[in-house]
């Protein structure tokens, strides 16, 4: 295992960071799919699953190899695929791997090797940086492979960014005529464990009350964090920032955070968190999402003493009927309190035991409907 130190003051002490490491050599031979446990010093899981044209494969791959996880096919025709994609249970910073042997054969055995690499972190794109071989070229993310002269060559793949996900898809090119055997290999992946984690969520929730949405989350971890930016997104792709909170810093307890959406839009609105860290490093939290009424409209009832009903709603002008299990009416009198807050008497009021009734709201087009246990 290759290691190295960073030096930070956590509480004024000398903390000590070591590279991590998925080491490809207890890889199960043949297997499409594997889960690597607590790797590294800071514990985190990476599930390994191969995906695409895996009937062409040769017996016994993927599989590992002195250069790493080998895959070795047999493509039937240009443009077949096959793809590797490691999901790590959080985010890993400061990635990197090598790709061996990308390249094109001009003998007997015509084929062109094409690869893709591509990462994400919570769902948002992170492209890395590739480097170049003699063998072949690299455009964007994609290398493809332009000679055969040299063995081994290698292609180095650095994300700068923190990734939950990333995808190696491997297919044969555009200039394939006859491929026999055509294999690559991928190294043993290595990450900074002092940056995976600046910071450990432990939860991240929200609900809405009356027309606010308000978020809460919990970290049990912080080292070097500086604050959370709160994103809101209508389609969980485009986010806006639409508040900051700062944060503890360096913690070991847990910590607890919140935050008030005050103008939620109409629909579904999801969120996420940008953790920043002092540096300028950040990471995504997973997405969350929380309805808001299609119309913008609140309805929440609280059952009172003495058969009274309480209604919040911010829906205009508002009608309001309450009956029981059977359907028969039970609303007696209607009392408006403010703007968005209404008193409804159910008839007749004061039962020795509590009954269920069904609170309706009818506003333009639209009717809701809440169950409330009454007395």
């Amino acid at each position: 295992m290759k290691r190295f130190v960073l030096l930070a003051m956590v509480w004024l002490t000398q903390t000590v960071g070591w590279a991590q490491d998925l080491n490809w050599n207890t890889y199960p031979e043949g297997e499409l799919t594997n889960t690597y446990t607590n790797i590294g010093n800071i514990p985190v899981d990476a599930t390994v699953d191969v995906t695409g044209l895996t009937s062409s494969f040769y017996l016994d791959y993927p599989r590992p190899s002195a250069n790493g996880l080998e895959l070795n096919a047999n493509f039937p025709t240009n443009g077949n695929c096959i793809s590797v994609k490691i999901t790590f249970s959080q985010p890993v910073s400061n990635l990197n791997f090598n790709l061996l042997d990308i390249d094109r054969i001009d003998g007997d055995s015509q084929y062109q090797d094409e690869v893709t690499v591509s990462g994400s972190n919570a769902g948002t794109p992170v492209n890395p940086a590739i480097g170049s071989a003699a063998t072949n070229t690299v455009s964007g993310n994609t290398i493809t492979g332009v000679n055969g002269d040299l063995n081994n060559a290698v292609n180095s793949i650095t994300f700068s960014s923190p990734v939950t996900e990333v995808t190696i898809q491997y297919c044969a090119g555009p200039d394939w005529v006859d491929p026999k055997r055509q294999f690559i290999f991928i190294s043993n992946f290595n990450w900074d464990d002092a940056g995976a984690m600046p910071v450990r969520l432990a939860s991240f929730s929200g609900k809405r009350v009356e027309h606010q949405m308000l978020l809460g989350w919990q970290t049990t971890f912080e080292s070097n964090s500086a604050y959370f930016v709160v994103e809101r997104s209508a389609d969980a792709h485009a986010f806006e920032a639409i508040g900051r909170v700062v944060s503890k810093g360096f913690s070991e307890s847990m910590q607890a955070y919140g935050f008030t959406d005050e103008a939620p839009q109409k629909g579904t609105n999801y969120y996420r968190l940008r953790q920043v860290d002092r540096d300028g490093r950040f990471e995504f939290s997973k997405i969350l999402g929380l309805t808001y009424d299609a119309d913008g409209f609140y309805f929440e009832v609280l059952a009172l003493e003495r058969g009274r009903i309480e209604v919040k709603t911010n829906a205009p002008d508002p009608a309001f009927t309450v009956v029981d299990l059977q359907g028969i009416p039970n609303l007696g009198t209607i009392e408006k309190v403010s703007a968005t807050r209404y008193l409804l008497h159910v008839t007749p009021a004061g039962r020795a035991t509590p009954t269920l009734k069904i609170v309706q709201m009818r506003t333009n087009q639209f009717k809701y409907a809440k169950k409330i246990l009454l007395n």
